[in-house]
């Protein structure tokens, strides 16, 4: 019939616009943008589409691997280490400061084993604490003890949320590492929406290598397979560097010291506008816990 015909052409056409994609993306660094710019974008999948699809793939192994680390921890951490120290804290100025809640967490957490990590950090930080002066307490300081308690009962959970906001906030890094491309080359002529697509393109890649690098620090539990699993995540990494410095090289062209500098400058900038994205996430977590 003709719908199921055309339905096998689009699937077939995907697929080798999906090979043809993957091909230069991970193999001529920086080539796919240069199609793009060059008005051959009909035989390449979207870079916004491609993006998307590996963006939604890398955090769904990244949950996984955080479930799985909280599975490992359980909610009991445990460590052996000397509590002397705090063994005779008074809680009772922490548990005053907190709501009823956040009271129970605590107690509970202090329940728990002696050699329990999450209750050495509460006594350590109930044993710092000073007598309230007076009956109202310090709103500002119960709101950190409660979300501090918040941490140390479901470690987990704050994880998960970062997880969560985590998308959102690197999808605001892509028009942000363009800016910064037109701003180290303010002469070459790229209009702001191909930057935009070399920044996608980049991204993507990077969510690809940080998957395959999610895979090789797996333990196998043989000695030789696992050191040179390790290797191989060290080569993905310098890879990375490799891989950006040649997309800005076969993109924007350019001498080889030139490109070095201006890769330089980008990655500096870049990782100083990461930082504070990375924490209003934490605040954006922070605060919806409240």
């Amino acid at each position: 019939p003709p719908m199921v015909s055309e339905l096998l052409r689009e699937a077939f056409e995907l697929d080798s616009r999906l090979v043809r994609t993957l091909k230069l993306l991970l193999f001529k660094p920086g080539a796919l943008a240069v199609e793009f710019s060059n008005n051959r974008r009909a035989s390449y999948v979207s870079p916004i589409r491609l993006y998307l699809f590996v963006s939604i793939l890398f955090f769904f192994f990244l949950s996984l691997g955080t479930e799985f680390d909280s599975a490992q921890d359980t909610e009991r951490p445990q460590v052996q280490v000397q509590v002397d120290e705090v063994e005779d804290a008074d809680p009772s100025t922490l548990l005053s400061l907190l709501d009823e809640s956040r009271a129970r967490r605590a107690e509970e957490i202090l329940g728990r084993s002696d050699n329990s990590i999450t209750r050495l950090i509460l006594l350590q930080i109930a044993n710092d604490l000073e007598p309230q002066s007076s009956d109202a307490p310090d709103p500002a300081l119960s709101f950190l003890l409660g979300e501090a308690v918040d941490i140390l009962y479901e470690p987990g959970s704050v994880a998960r949320q970062f997880m969560d906001n985590l998308g959102a906030g690197m999808l605001v890094m892509l028009p942000v590492y363009a800016l910064l491309l037109k701003l180290f080359y303010p002469f070459r002529k790229r209009f702001y929406v191909e930057n935009l697509v070399f920044s996608t393109h980049l991204h993507t890649f990077i969510y690809l290598v940080f998957m395959l690098q999610m895979l090789l620090s797996i333990p196998s539990g043989v000695a030789w397979l696992d050191s040179g699993l390790d290797l191989a995540e060290t080569a993905c990494t310098l890879w990375l560097f490799v891989y950006h410095y040649l997309a800005l090289k076969r993109y924007f062209g350019g001498g080889r010291l030139v490109t070095l500098f201006k890769f330089g400058g980008l990655i500096t900038l870049y990782l100083v506008l990461l930082m504070p994205t990375a924490f209003l996430l934490l605040l954006a977590v922070v605060v919806a816990q409240v």
